[in-house]
């Protein structure tokens, strides 16, 4: 009976595999018409309708790794008024987030030690993992250095807890959310103040992160070196 059962688990996860292979290979293949013109396009004219097509984007877009984010962020912002589109960038930040995290969740250690090889700079924050996993999501997606799908894909492999790490991800992507989602509000607005503070403010908090993620690092002991 054991060995049904792991044999029917193993077939669904290679099922599960092959489902995975190929939206990521639909999404690789059509990345270049994810344009803010081409999502504007596509989108419904119905509110609600709208809402899922975005959120179904911003799914898509965390398989492909080499798309950025900022293009689906300015469109809610265009397509919504800003509280709705705060509402849906940050549901979107949360479907990017599981997806790629959930997938490495289930590959383990192995693929921390890859992505540690093929991404240097998640070794600078891998000090700060080792003191609070919570200020280390956050800085992570401050920081933006490390690809957004990439630092999912991490968190997923070392087992962060589920919870602590999305409201992270959230928080660290916040500056963010507001920043492209005023910027997509005002493209008809003469006026660049509001998205030039927004930048401001998104710029200086990704330094002051990136800082302490350094400065951490240098103050950490030996032994977690």
């Amino acid at each position: 009976m054991e060995a049904k059962h792991n044999a029917l688990h193993r077939a669904l996860r290679v099922l599960a595999a092959a489902a995975w292979a190929c939206l990521i290979l639909f999404a690789v293949l059509h990345r270049k018409d994810f344009t803010l013109e081409n999502v504007l396009s596509y989108t419904p004219k119905s509110p609600l309708l709208a809402a899922g097509a975005m959120l179904l984007l911003f799914a898509l877009k965390s398989l492909t790794v080499v798309f950025y984010a900022g293009i689906l962020y300015g469109a809610s912002g265009v397509l919504f008024s800003f509280p709705a589109a705060l509402a849906v960038n940050v549901c979107g930040t949360l479907v990017m987030a599981v997806i790629p995290y959930l997938l490495a969740r289930s590959v383990g250690a192995q693929h921390a030690d890859e992505l540690r090889e093929k991404h240097p700079r998640l070794r600078e924050f891998e000090r700060l993992r080792s003191r609070s996993s919570f200020a280390f999501v956050v800085a992570l997606r401050c920081v933006n250095f490390i690809n957004f799908d990439v630092g999912s894909m991490y968190c997923g492999a070392v087992r962060i807890a589920p919870l602590p790490y999305l409201a992270a991800s959230v928080l660290g992507k916040l500056t963010d959310v507001i920043v492209w989602s005023v910027m997509g509000g005002s493209l008809d607005d003469p006026d660049p103040a509001p998205f030039l503070i927004a930048l401001v403010v998104d710029l200086g908090i990704a330094a002051l992160a990136l800082l302490w993620v350094r400065r951490l690092g240098k103050s950490a002991p030996e032994k977690e070196r």
